[in-house]
């Protein structure tokens, strides 16, 4: 498969691309010290969770795609955004290798038509930004830390540049009393206040980790952390399980807390990420929701999608997928984001 791949590309069901070899199954246990290995073998998935959009990065051209995991359809964004009339589809372009640093995966809480939904959003950091830095707009003279803030509009993709954050971190005394700055001023303040969120988290689960782990992702679900806010403030009448809390450590484990009387408190074992000893660069790794049930993870070092999962038991490695069978032949991923809710609980495995 060449890179000039027709948009909507189809690929087929994974079961027929992947084949054994890439879903390495290895049993319930996942790996580690995780409580859940009981010697039995769990049925080897057929495609990526539902409910998924991945975009990747392959910084050598830059090849831009996206996969759609309930269709099993790949897009050359690149070749979308130069054959696409809309112009926040034609900012989806990557022509500068150069501005490729990172992602940072935003679940955006906002109003939308008089509900507060989540807005899924990532940005395209530039190799200058630190993780856990305030992200800034700039102004045209010292451009910002992104190149890309890219959502949904409606059903398509499609990005805004950079360039519409200038001048966006400031807002005049008077249009913050009057509730008037633009929109821009607003989202970065919504973007940054996560930003804040995430260095707590981070800061809380790199105390928790046994000695000898070093921290290399956070993450907790915002759908189900949201779920919370909303039983917390008595909006909710059902109460939803403890929020987990992810740690991934620069040796591909993954740790799994709860919040306790004072501090965080570890629920089980540790899940061993098949194939990985270390990862030489976590501001590229990805975790996100793939189900209630648990996270999909991206490592760079082993080009590899890891499903963990715990669907009734503990957490574990359920399946994990080669990133060369989504990608047009002989391409790399450089970083991975992931949009959408992921899948429904799925009664099928619960046990």
């Amino acid at each position: 498969m060449n890179h000039k791949i027709k948009n909507g590309l189809k690929l087929g069901k994974l079961a027929a691309a992947v084949g054994v070899a890439s879903l390495l199954l290895t049993g319930c246990g996942g790996g580690g010290s995780s409580s859940s290995d009981d010697g039995s073998e769990m049925p080897q998935t057929s495609s990526l969770p539902a409910g998924l959009t991945l975009t990747m990065i392959d910084s050598t051209g830059p090849y831009y795609y996206s996969y759609q995991t309930d269709t099993d359809e790949l897009t050359d964004l690149n070749a979308l955004a130069d054959s696409s009339g809309d112009s926040a589809v034609q900012k989806l372009r990557l022509t500068d290798v150069s501005s490729l640093g990172s992602f940072v995966q935003w679940p955006d809480f906002r109003m939308l038509l008089d509900e507060e939904r989540l807005d899924g959003k990532y940005l395209l950091m530039k190799p200058s930004y630190q993780m856990g830095d305030v992200i800034l707009g700039g102004t045209a003279e010292s451009p910002g830390d992104f190149s890309q803030l890219v959502h949904f509009h409606d059903t398509d993709l499609a990005a805004h540049s950079g360039d519409e954050f200038y001048g966006a971190d400031d807002c005049a005394q008077e249009d913050l009393d009057a509730g008037t700055c633009s929109g821009a001023y607003y989202g970065l303040q919504r973007l940054n206040a996560h930003i804040a969120e995430q260095n707590e988290l981070n800061e809380e689960l790199a105390e928790a980790l046994p000695e000898g782990q070093n921290l290399c992702r956070a993450y907790i679900d915002p759908y189900q952390k949201f779920e919370h806010e909303q039983e917390e403030a008595g909006a909710e009448e059902h109460a939803h399980g403890a929020l987990t809390h992810f740690a991934l450590t620069d040796t591909g484990r993954i740790y799994f807390y709860e919040e306790g009387d004072s501090s965080l408190v570890s629920t089980q074992g540790f899940v061993a990420l098949e194939g990985v000893s270390s990862i030489a660069n976590c501001s590229r790794t990805t975790i996100a929701r793939a189900s209630d049930d648990g996270v999909i993870v991206f490592i760079p070092d082993t080009q590899k999608l890891y499903l963990v999962d715990n669907h009734g038991v503990d957490y574990h490695q359920h399946s994990v997928w080669d990133m060369a069978d989504i990608l047009p032949a002989g391409e790399y991923v450089d970083m991975l984001a992931v949009l959408g809710a992921g899948a429904e609980h799925d009664e099928e495995h619960d046990h």
